[in-house]
């Protein structure tokens, strides 16, 4: 009998290339896309969104030309819960969401793959491009980073642990993007060459600080800007449009390019410093989450990512009350509460550990 898969369809070329390969491999596929769209809230075209009306039709559309059955899941309220509404409360507290990790964490790694579960299937397959294998010698699976490091995207992974894992499925994790926009234009696959969606899919422009605005009906307060020296600077946009290590946008003077170091939401203020004060000794992580059952050992150095663009740096680990704290070995910069530490082996930096919530900041010992 074959092993039956249900198939994440965003309307992307990756999803649909995901579904054609499991497809050839013998599998019993079905694809579901997640309507998340809510264009009485959002107010903004949702055919530049990923799981907009137009991706609904795309994916229907491959779906049909692998003749494959193809569901729609109503996640609008579930998304408006757990993404957006968590976007905007932690920007308006001074923190810097990452919304695609929520919703990695609560649609598709929870609420998708129990549903998947229940409804009889043995898989849940995405199109991330990440690795998982079964270590026969740890008796456990791997998740690792895909083997198009540009495309990589484990560090929105980090949430899952060995039981997710043994039902989950990534069949591009070693290919490149290149390859699986040839291997859907051999197949006909109409979204061989779909651009794709650069931003976040609610906030297509860019401009978080408008968005969290409308979407909660603020009236606009100046934050005010100081520099670290004690010197104020001038008055800015409300808190919630900065982030650490921002550069761009300050409307401030000094005389040398200065940068975000903090944002004080008790006190409105911002402040800012030069591009050596971006630089932190460490952080503490709560909300932690591992990939294996073998603890890390107290004092272990392990790599972190602290964005998902930012560089892997070496750091220390030690667990902590809240969760875990990381002392940096490598210079470490725009470390940031709201954001995600995502860790991976010191010995083979490919292969993901685990992460967490980053909560504090450390400056100095």
């Amino acid at each position: 009998m074959k092993k039956k898969v249900l198939v994440a369809m965003s309307g992307g070329v990756d999803s649909a290339v995901t579904a054609l390969l499991l497809q050839k491999q013998g599998y019993e596929v079905v694809g579901v896309t997640c309507q998340i769209w809510l264009n009485d809230i959002c107010n903004i075209d949702s055919q530049k969104s990923c799981c907009g009306n137009e991706a609904i039709d795309d994916a229907r559309a491959t779906a049909s030309i692998l003749e494959i059955k193809h569901y729609v899941f109503n996640y609008r309220d579930l998304f408006k819960e757990k993404v957006i509404n968590n976007f905007c409360s932690e920007y308006l507290a001074g923190n810097t969401p990452n919304p695609c990790m929520d919703c990695n964490l609560y649609i598709r790694s929870i609420d998708l793959l129990d549903k998947a579960l229940g409804m009889g299937f043995d898989y849940l397959a995405t199109g991330h491009y990440v690795i998982n294998e079964f270590n026969e010698k740890t008796n456990e699976f791997e998740l690792k980073k895909g083997m198009d490091q540009t495309k990589d995207q484990s560090y929105f992974l980090y949430q899952l642990n060995q039981e997710k894992l043994k039902h989950l499925l990534f069949p591009l994790g070693k290919l490149t993007k290149k390859e699986v926009r040839e291997i859907a234009e051999e197949n006909n696959i109409p979204v061989a060459n779909k651009k794709e969606s650069q931003d976040i899919c609610f906030v297509p422009d860019g401009n978080y600080g408008k968005f969290i605005d409308e979407y909660n009906g603020l009236e606009s307060k100046p934050a005010l800007i100081y520099h670290k020296n004690g010197k104020f600077l001038g008055k800015g946009k409300p808190i919630y449009y900065y982030t650490i290590g921002q550069r761009k946008g300050l409307i401030v003077a000094y005389g040398t390019p200065v940068y975000v170091l903090s944002i004080n939401k008790d006190e409105n203020r911002i402040i800012v410093g030069d591009v050596k004060d971006i630089y932190n000794y460490g952080l503490i992580a709560g909300s932690t989450y591992y990939i294996s059952n073998i603890l890390i050992q107290d004092g272990s150095e392990v790599y972190v990512k602290v964005r998902y663009r930012s560089k892997p740096t070496k750091a220390k680990y030690y667990v902590c009350a809240e969760g875990f704290k990381l002392i940096f070995i490598e210079p470490t910069s725009s470390v940031t509460t709201g954001q995600s530490a995502v860790l991976y082996n010191s010995q083979n930096p490919d292969i993901l550990i685990g992460g967490g919530r980053i909560i504090k900041v450390l400056e100095d010992e």
